[in-house]
């Protein structure tokens, strides 16, 4: 049976404390062996830099997980990203709180694939919109 990969896209900013990311590595427990851990993996794509790290979700369940990636420190938990670029990122299952090498027998295999765009400038905006209240509307 082939394992579903989802292809999503992700926005994180350099160098920031706080990026609330939200995927759905979660559906792959039907299709791998049973892990306690997501291992994300991002690759930059001109650069083809790797950087790691040990997700701890706030929420994992069926519909979504969500997480915080701090790209301002190479920590536990957190990665370095400094500059703006373009990412794929892979999340692993698996049975390990700190390994960060996706080739080590701790991972059960790959959740889920996608894009990350990594900039400073927002991901969307969200555009202000004033109704004139000099209109008068008739039914």
């Amino acid at each position: 049976m082939a394992l579903p990969f989802f292809d999503t896209m992700i926005h994180l900013t350099p160098n920031a404390a706080a990026n609330v990311v939200s995927l759905s590595p979660y559906q792959a427990r039907k299709y791998l062996a049973t892990f306690s851990h997501y291992l994300i993996v991002l690759t930059n794509e001109a650069t083809e830099a790797t950087h790691a790290a040990v997700l701890a979700p706030s929420v994992d369940n069926a519909r979504e997980t969500k997480f915080d990636l701090p790209t301002d420190a190479d920590a536990a938990g957190e990665v370095l990203i400094t500059q703006s670029g373009l990412y794929t990122y892979t999340v692993y299952g698996q049975n390990s709180s700190s390994n960060t090498d996706p080739t080590n027998g701790a991972v059960v295999g790959i959740c889920e694939t996608g894009s990350a765009r990594v900039t400073a400038s927002a991901a969307w905006s969200t555009p202000a919109i004033s109704i004139p209240d000099n209109v008068v509307y008739y039914e």
